[in-house]
């Protein structure tokens, strides 16, 4: 659930911590209908990372409905921020500390590439001068790891971005929550429009002569990673909230046609290729199920509306 299709480093980290404390947490997702239009013109167009998505998701209100208080502190060096990070870690059981690859030797980027990471620190060892942490590995699971302090240190020092974030809580209504939160998604179904040009031109994509293929499959396979984490989220939101199973099950047919999408475009970065005859169809069959899904999720909500 909590995976890096659709979530950055700081969105995954964080939530794999507060689901531990929050069984609210869930209600976050209903930010998941996001449109394939807003993928498309940010991963294909804008060419941005995925990281770098969007979406409106960690809302601050969205949090303090359910009683989560984001924080972030911005800090010059280490030495600055390190009363913060153990005064927090003591408190709430982790932080999370903005830095850079370049430095952490379990990345795959170290010491030859610099990007703007999270790493959730748990705890701190003043016998050894040394921080456990987690983290992404490469296959992209979150393992723990022990490092000393001054590469925690020159992991901060040497970012662009040295801030550190953390949470704290507060009491809420869970079930006043839980309504707002549906008048929330609301309003998001009735903003929402989406022409589906991801899905019904990608094969001109894949052929356009333009774009060297290998790159068009790399942004597309970005692409469609980011569809498949939201509709996953949203799959969430909705399995939570008891929206409907029909409605349920059609998330669920898009998620597995979505997963079919990316181990196409998976295969073309290793052997070079697309059929693309083979990707149009599979895209023309999301589109109808995202026509689908809307229809559905309308008529769900005008019928709670109607009560």
């Amino acid at each position: 659930m909590y995976s890096r299709l659709f979530l950055n480093c700081y969105q995954r980290q964080s939530l794999v911590m507060l689901a531990e404390r929050e069984p609210q947490v869930h209600q976050l997702f209903h930010r998941c209908l996001i449109s394939t239009d807003d993928i498309l013109q940010q991963i294909i167009r804008e060419q941005r990372p995925k990281y770098s998505f969007e979406s409106g998701f960690f809302d601050r209100d969205d949090l303090e409905r359910i009683g989560i208080v984001r924080e972030e502190v911005e800090f010059e060096t280490y030495t600055d921020a390190r009363s913060l990070l153990l005064d927090v870690v003591s408190q709430e059981g982790y932080a999370v500390l903005v830095g850079d690859v370049f430095y952490w030797p379990h990345c795959p980027e170290y010491t030859t590439k610099h990007l703007v990471h999270t790493i959730l620190l748990k705890g701190y060892d003043p016998k050894t001068a040394e921080w456990s942490l987690l983290d992404d590995n490469p296959a992209s699971l979150l393992c723990a790891y022990t490092y000393p302090e001054e590469l925690i240190a020159a992991g901060f020092d040497n970012g662009e971005l040295r801030r550190v974030r953390y949470f704290t809580t507060k009491p809420f209504d869970a079930q006043e929550a839980g309504v707002e939160t549906r008048h929330a998604f609301s309003r998001l179904l009735e903003r929402y429009q989406d022409s589906y040009t991801l899905l019904s031109d990608v094969g001109e994509l894949i052929s356009c002569p333009w774009i060297a293929p290998e790159r068009a499959v790399a942004a597309l396979h970005d692409a469609f990673s980011v569809y498949q984490g939201t509709r996953a989220g949203l799959g969430e939101y909705i399995r939570r909230t008891c929206v409907a199973p029909d409605v349920e099950a059609v998330v669920d047919r898009i998620v597995r046609q979505a997963e079919g999408v990316m181990n196409q475009l998976l295969l073309g970065k290793v052997t070079g290729s697309v059929d693309p005859g083979r990707l149009t169809d599979a895209c023309r069959g999301l589109k109808a199920d995202e026509q689908e899904l809307l229809v559905r999720l309308k008529a769900v909500d005008e019928a709670r509306e109607s009560k």
